[in-house]
């Protein structure tokens, strides 16, 4: 399977004559260590991780008026509308692809009318791994490069992804899961205008264990329930809003040291966790169990990944101690999947007529 990582943004794409047809860009998921929420709340710091969970977008060029816009699964859904129509939203998850479409219609003016825009993912919908941010990011990809003829930079890319989702669907995300899905690898995010990124490292450098729920929430009205308490006066959340940033930047300088201590980082990812449970009171008894289970198995630490209230948490661990972590785990009724590797890879181009990254 072929990838491309948009090596010099601006550069132009790869064959003029084909590339207009049909092009496709990926996505990956995203893990945030430490800092949710604290981008819209205060234009705060987070640090996040990319994994290797994908979302491809590809764009097909065709003939008419209609833009054609389709999700597999989980989604499984098609709408049909026209380019005068995408701003005309309905509520569902097809909304991400046309306002993505919106967003860029006038860059994309020569290329929408009688296009499809398809969707396929690998990352769990609806479970704090930045799904739809990697939908939007991808989509922002794949439309820039079929409009521009050009590799779009991943700035370019996270802010378009953030106008379609955050403005137009107005769904209260910050610039965390934008940036962390455009840009791949373990950085250092910065809410506020502009948002700052700074690279940490490649990868986390130990395995990750992602434990799914499967337990799903609305991420919509997790975060109105969110804002509504933060900007009342809640005095769990603002504490959570005065505690955070210092774990975040304690973790941030142990994440970019060559050597990194990752006892000290499972700690640091433990006291997160309590703030979560305890603060902004976004865990679940099912997600406890998890943690208590992975930690006493072996773990470094582990933590709620995202909005909380369901879907994923993580657990950072010791090559020797994966399969105890993962026996400890084996009798819940969640999903298990492990990462001996970090993604280093942001967004990236699909030149060809390849299949999905996994």
């Amino acid at each position: 399977m072929h990838l491309v990582r948009p090596a010099t943004p601006g550069d132009p794409a790869m064959n003029p004559k084909t590339l207009p047809h049909s092009v496709a860009a990926s996505a990956p998921a995203r893990i945030c260590l430490a800092g949710e929420s604290l981008d819209w709340m205060i234009d705060g710091p987070s640090v996040v991780a990319a994994v290797p969970l994908r979302t491809t977008v590809r764009i097909t060029r065709g003939v008419g008026d209609t833009v054609h816009l389709q999700a597999a699964e989980p989604i499984n859904a098609t709408r049909h509308t026209t380019v005068k129509d995408l701003g005309r939203y309905r509520g569902d998850p097809m909304d991400l692809l046309q306002a993505t479409a919106y967003v860029l219609a006038e860059t994309c003016a020569g290329v929408l009318p009688g296009s499809q825009i398809s969707s396929i993912t690998r990352v769990p919908v609806g479970a704090g791994v930045s799904s739809s941010a990697a939908v939007s990011v991808a989509a922002s990809a794949a439309l820039l490069l079929a409009g521009q003829n050009s590799i779009p930079a991943p700035r370019t890319v996270a802010t378009a992804a953030h106008a379609a989702e955050a403005m137009q669907l107005h769904s209260g995300a910050g610039w965390m899961d934008f940036l962390a899905c455009a840009y791949g690898g373990v950085n250092h995010l910065t809410g506020g205008t502009p948002a700052m990124i700074r690279p940490l490292r490649e990868e986390i450098g130990c395995p990750i264990i992602l434990i799914d729920t499967l337990d799903r929430r609305a991420t919509a009205r997790t975060l109105v329930g969110k804002h509504e308490r933060f900007y009342t006066g809640d005095a769990d959340l603002r504490h959570y809003a005065v505690v955070a940033p210092r774990i975040v930047t304690d973790l941030a300088e142990l994440l970019a040291m060559p050597d990194a201590d990752y006892p000290a980082i499972g700690e640091l990812l433990q006291e997160a966790q309590t703030l979560l449970r305890e603060r902004v009171r976004c865990s679940t008894p099912i997600i406890d169990e998890c943690v208590t289970r992975a930690v006493k198995a072996g773990a470094y630490g582990a933590k709620i990944t995202g909005s909380g209230h369901g879907g994923c948490l993580f657990a950072l661990a010791p090559v020797e101690m994966v399969p105890a972590v993962r026996a400890a785990l084996s009798d819940l009724p969640v999903r298990v999947m492990l990462f001996t590797t970090g993604e280093p890879h942001g967004v990236v181009i699909l030149p060809d007529q390849s299949e999905e990254p996994v």
